[in-house]
This record gives structure tokens, C-alpha cells and sequence, in this order.
């Protein structure tokens, strides 16, 4: 992380400063791309410091120099790498410093009854819920192959509901920014419930799922409401990730879950239709057999540290023995020259499409991911596979379950999954190859 500096140089006045005066003055900065950039990462320039026992980077210094917009160089810990950086532009300060943003909790204990009285109106704006969605997609009409990938043929989802369940901890630009999106492409009103979990909230994110229409809960008010299914929290109103996906499955009463963490917008560009298409097809998915449904999109591809499709050398080790080895991405799973007898093609609609394997040629993610509700709770997996230690050993666990036991860290979903090789589940997962969310921090 380049958030913490030991220097900052500004280039046009050479002045030195240390993190601390950086945090001081409350600064906020900006990468700066270039060509010139030595690391991995392109939408940042990163350059190799010449001395950095010294803490000089006079390369660095050379290249913001010739950069448009670079105002700072900064270097890491150990002074080997400089990143360029830029102040932020006065619209960016708006997105971050947003009316409202400062709003104390008395505040907004004085305009609660306000606030909820704006989330009614707009929730008699979000009209039709999925049933819309349906009308929309048309999901009848899709193509649809046979494969045991994609597991059974096409039923009706019309008596399918969805929950929309987003999680946020203190990030509120950035809740915000995704909560336009949600609304402003359609998606909520394509949605049965609107649930918005804060951890430890600032007031300003309560505001915000209010203000929207949301029912919004703290981790003691899902308590209240689930009770013994309540996963334990990691401190005072706070759960990690997994423990909130459970907590999530457990609180909404739609047959399909949206889970969303604060950070994953609808891409830009999305239309109404496409919104429609994608959230129908991820429910068909579901309903056909698939345990998670990514809809994470297309153009999220990073900073060029994804494997890309042209470069043979970076797809998966298909014969790899544990998830590691094998060097799962799941950004392989959209190029064209794919492993057929791997990966399969289940439903092809309007400029997308629904690709789909096991967990034994996955990762894990959470990741803008759609499940069915009660078989998140209830359907147990067992490894298929030989393995007989692990959290998966027989008679096995949910996916809820396992989310649950990882309450301790916030990252001990992912990590657990893999450490338990998840993959020899053989767990079918699903992923749309043009996708909805994209992922946008704006504050953290």
C-alpha cells in the first residue's frame, strides 16, 4: 500500500515531507500514470528508486518532471519504489466532501423522520421489483445449452424475488457513489428489498439508506431479527465479510440475494435493458443449479496485472493438484480459446452471455455475486475429490455456514476457501461474461 509515506517530494518547489505531515496537513493524493512506469500496475507510474538507503529517487524526480498533472513523488517504506503523485481535482474533492457527509449523529437523529419520509417517496418510485426485471429480460427467450456445467434445462423464475443486500463500513463517499449508480441505472427498482448492513456507520451512511429507500440494520438489529442465526461479531456492531454474507442470507426473506459491498457500482454505460437482462439471467443461472453467479463486469479489468487472454503464458495450470497450483483466474474464463471440456457456454442473451465451470477451476470471490437464498443456507458441499480434512469433509457445509465460522477475519472467507481447497467441491459457479458491477472506492 502507497497510502502511508515515509517522503513526499513536490516537484515544483522541492519540498520534503514526511507521512505524518502528509496525514497533518490532511492531504489526499492521487496516482499519476505514464509510460515510463517499471511496475506491474498501469494506471499508476511506479519507478525504481536509485538510492534507496539514501532516500533519494532523483529518477522519479526526472520522470514527474515530464509528467502533465504530477505534482509529488513518493516513495515506500524502504525507499526502493517512488509512485507519482497529483492533488485532486476540485470535482473529486466534491465526490469525497459531499453535502452531508460531516452529519453528526444529532443531526441525524433530527432529521431521521425526514429522512425516512424521502425514502418512502422513493420507494413508491421503485416500481415493479423483479417481476419488472423479468418483463424486461425476457429470460424465455435467451438460448439456452445443455451441459453439465450448466446443470438443468430452463424453468420459470416468476415466482423468484430478490434482495439487493449492500455492506459498507465508514466509507460513505463511497457508499454514495454506489448507491447513485443503483439508482440511477434501474437496479433498485428491479429489486423486492433494499437491505443497506453498516458496520459501525457513520451517520452520514445511515442518511444515505434512508434517504434511498433502504431498510437499514446494524449488525445488533439483524440480531435481533435472525437470533441463534446470528454469526458473532468481530467487535462491538462490526462483521467481516463472511459473517455478513450469512447474516445477509439469514435477514432477507427474497428467494435470491444481490450481495454488494459498498465499493461495487453498475458500471458506467449500463442501460435500463442491460440491468434487466443481466439480474434475469443470474437468477436462471441460479435456479438451474449454480451455487454463486458472478456479475462482476467486463470492464473492470484492472491496472494490467489480470491474465490476459493473448498471453498463453498466464492461463491456468488446468492439471494443477490444489487451487494454488493451479493458478485459477477468473478473468481466464472470458477469453475466447477457453477449455471446452472445462467451461461451458449456458445461455446466450443480448451482447452477453452466462460461462460456466466448477470451483475446481475457480477462485474464490464475493465479489458482486447473486445466490439463492435458502440453498446459501441450507445446501451442504462436500469435497468430490479425495480430500477428506477440511471444513469440507463430509457430510460438508453451506456456504453460509463456512462464511459464518470466519468471523474472526476479514479476509478469512477468501483465504479459508482456499486453504480448504475449495475447488474439490466441484461447486458450479456461473459468471457473465459482460457483467453489472464495477468496482469504484471513492474513499476507501
Amino acid at each position: 500500500m502507497w497510502a502511508l509515506l515515509l517522503l513526499a517530494t513536490r516537484t515544483t518547489s522541492q519540498e520534503h515531507i514526511t507521512a505524518r505531515a502528509v496525514e497533518q496537513r490532511g492531504l489526499s493524493l492521487y496516482d499519476v500514470p505514464c509510460a515510463e512506469t517499471e511496475g506491474k500496475h498501469t494506471c499508476a507510474c511506479q519507478i525504481r528508486c536509485e538510492a534507496p538507503s539514501q532516500k533519494r529517487c532523483q529518477k522519479g524526480l526526472s520522470v514527474c518532471s515530464r509528467v502533465n498533472g504530477c505534482e509529488y513523488v513518493v516513495t515506500n517504506p524502504s525507499g526502493e519504489w517512488a509512485t507519482l503523485k497529483r492533488r485532486p481535482t476540485p470535482a473529486e474533492l466534491d465526490r469525497v466532501n459531499f453535502a452531508g457527509k460531516k452529519l453528526t449523529q444529532a443531526e441525524l437523529d433530527a432529521s431521521r423522520s425526514s429522512l425516512e419520509a424521502e425514502g418512502l417517496v422513493a420507494r413508491r418510485n421503485y416500481t415493479g421489483g423483479f417481476a419488472a426485471a423479468l418483463k424486461r429480460a425476457q429470460p424465455s427467450k435467451h438460448t439456452y445449452h445443455t451441459n453439465s456445467y450448466c446443470g438443468t434445462s430452463y424453468e420459470s423464475v416468476h415466482d423468484a424475488t430478490v434482495a439487493l443486500v449492500a455492506l459498507s463500513y465508514r466509507t460513505p463517499a463511497t457508499l454514495r457513489n454506489s448507491m447513485l449508480s443503483w439508482r440511477d441505472s434501474g437496479l433498485l427498482s428491479f429489486v423486492d428489498e433494499r437491505i443497506l448492513m453498516l458496520n459501525d456507520p457513520a451517520p452520514s451512511e445511515v442518511a444515505l439508506g434512508l434517504k434511498h429507500g433502504f431498510e437499514v440494520l446494524l449488525p445488533s438489529d439483524v440480531q435481533k431479527r435472525i437470533g441463534p442465526q446470528m454469526p458473532r461479531q468481530v467487535k462491538r456492531e462490526v462483521l467481516t465479510i463472511g459473517a455478513a454474507f450469512a447474516a445477509a442470507c439469514a435477514v432477507s426473506t427474497s428467494t435470491h440475494v444481490l450481495f454488494l459491498e459498498k465499493d461495487f457500482a453498475v458500471a458506467p454505460g449500463a442501460t435500463l435493458d442491460e440491468v434487466a437482462s443481466e439480474l434475469a439471467a443470474a437468477v436462471v443461472a441460479a435456479k438451474r443449479g449454480a451455487a454463486v453467479v458472478r456479475l462482476r463486469s467486463i470492464q473492470d479489468q484492472g491496472c494490467g496485472t489480470f491474465r490476459r487472454c493473448q498471453d498463453n503464458r498466464n492461463m491456468p495450470q488446468w492439471n494443477g493438484r490444489t487451487t494454488f497450483e493451479r493458478r485459477r483466474n477468473w478473468w481466464s474464463f472470458y477469453c475466447r480459446d477457453f477449455q471446452n471440456n472445462r467451461v461451458a457456454d449456458c445461455a446466450s442473451y443480448a451482447g452477453s452471455s452466462m460461462r460456466c465451470f466448477s470451483a475446481w477451476d475457480s477462485n474464490w470471490s464475493l465479489n458482486a455475486v447473486l445466490v439463492d437464498r435458502v440453498r446459501a443456507l441450507e445446501e451442504k458441499w462436500a469435497y468430490k475429490r479425495g480430500r477428506t480434512n477440511g471444513r469440507f469433509r463430509a457430510p460438508g457445509t453451506s456456504l453460509a455456514a463456512y462464511g459464518a465460522s470466519t468471523w474472526q477475519k476479514q479476509d478469512g472467507f477468501e483465504v479459508g476457501m482456499l486453504k480448504d481447497d475449495w475447488g474439490r467441491t466441484d461447486m458450479p459457479i456461473c459468471l457473465s461474461t459482460r457483467g453489472l458491477f464495477a468496482h469504484v472506492e471513492v474513499d476507501g
